[in-house]
This record gives structure tokens, C-alpha cells and sequence, in this order.
């Protein structure tokens, strides 16, 4: 009888202790101008990235798989919200921790509003790149996104 509750406490105990570690949640740091919003997982950033510039346009940075890939041709980025699709042309950077490629793309004053309003708001974004596509949940994502209100185009 001691082993049927043992095993159940020492799995709550394990998930408890993994809880802030294996956390995912949208957060935001900097101001006005490269103010940024990202996705991250156990306290780091983590797929993508949103960031301000100047003229109301937002820079995408979509993380890559660690492969590496051509700089020199345009790629295509894509972010699906609950199903309503942003794309648009991109480029291909080093990460910044060495290895492999990660894709940028600047959305334009009236396309960056609209996608801003709808990542503050959606349920799910999919990424789409060269590098494939993973699916990352918004919630929380509209506090995270507000925070960029002063420097980004949008409601």
C-alpha cells in the first residue's frame, strides 16, 4: 500500500522541481528602439524572436535547427497565427552562439501592425523556415507584446 502513494509523491516531487527549469512563457526586455519579445523555455530565448526598429517595423528572428545555410540567396519566413499566414522574404544570419543559421525578416509599418495585434491576441503561432517549422503557444504572449507598445506599430 506504501508503494502505490511512494510512486505518485516522488513523480509530483520530480515535476515541482523540474516547474521553473522546464517553464515556456513569452517575455520581453529592453526599451524604445530594440525592445524585444521572445518565446522562451527554461528562462532562455527559444525559437522566435520580435524585436523593434525604426518606423513602426518589427525584425522577426526565427531560430534555426543548427544546420548551417547559404547567406547568399533569400529565404522565405513564414508566421502562421491560429491559421492567418505572414510571410515574406527573409535573410539568413550566423546564430549567435556559432554553428548554425538562424533567419531574419522585417515586416513593414501596416504588416507589422496587423501581425503584432494578432500574436498579442492568437492562440498558437507556426513558424515556418528553411530550417522546418515548429509550433509555439501564445499565451502570454499579449503582456510580453504590450510591453513593445511605445516602441512598435500596433494596438
Amino acid at each position: 500500500m506504501r508503494f502505490v502513494f511512494a510512486v505518485p509523491a516522488l513523480a509530483s516531487a520530480f515535476l515541482i522541481a523540474l516547474g521553473p527549469a522546464a517553464a515556456q512563457e513569452w517575455r520581453s526586455t529592453g526599451r524604445g528602439e530594440g525592445a524585444r519579445a521572445f518565446f522562451a523555455k527554461g528562462g532562455r530565448p527559444a525559437g522566435v524572436q520580435v524585436a523593434c526598429l525604426s518606423g513602426g517595423r518589427l525584425e522577426i528572428t526565427a531560430a534555426g535547427n543548427g544546420a548551417r545555410f547559404p547567406a547568399d540567396r533569400p529565404v522565405t519566413l513564414v508566421l502562421s497565427v491560429d491559421g492567418t499566414a505572414f510571410s515574406g522574404e527573409a535573410r539568413v544570419e550566423p546564430e549567435a552562439a556559432g554553428g548554425g543559421s538562424r533567419f531574419v525578416r522585417v515586416a513593414e509599418a501596416g504588416e507589422a501592425a496587423t501581425l503584432l495585434a494578432a500574436l498579442k491576441r492568437g492562440r498558437g503561432v507556426e513558424v515556418s523556415s528553411p530550417a522546418g517549422f515548429m509550433r509555439l503557444p501564445l499565451a502570454g504572449s499579449g503582456r510580453a507584446l504590450g510591453a513593445l507598445a511605445p516602441s512598435c506599430a500596433g494596438p
